[in-house]
């Protein structure tokens, strides 16, 4: 019985340094629940990239968007779902993940 517990409070704890986490994150996340949360979010992305960055970013988000469009065969929403909740970090990660599939 005490190993459970222990267990489940371990669990517990890790649960909560999570969401802990994820709350406290002041980077800006995609949201992809309409259009225009979408837009709104990336505009907040990019304001809040360095502006050395700025174009990059802005590059990588319009290539991943054609190539997504043309996977999810042109259904907006798809594109949208697959980007909601990134912050930049992880939507130059994923670019860089399909720059590295393509070279292979």
């Amino acid at each position: 019985m005490i190993k459970i517990c222990s267990k489940f409070f371990i669990v517990f704890l890790l649960l909560a340094f999570i969401f802990v986490g994820v709350g406290c994150s002041s980077e800006p996340t995609v949201d992809a629940s309409s259009k225009t949360a979408f837009k709104q979010s990336i505009q907040e992305i990019y304001k809040s990239v360095p502006e050395n960055e700025q174009q990059k970013f802005n590059e990588t988000l319009t290539g991943m968007g054609a190539l997504l469009f043309i996977a999810k065969k042109g259904n907006e929403e798809e594109v949208r779902k697959f980007f909601d909740g990134m912050t930049y970090n992880d939507i130059m990660e994923k670019a860089q993940e399909f720059r590295n599939r393509v070279k292979q």
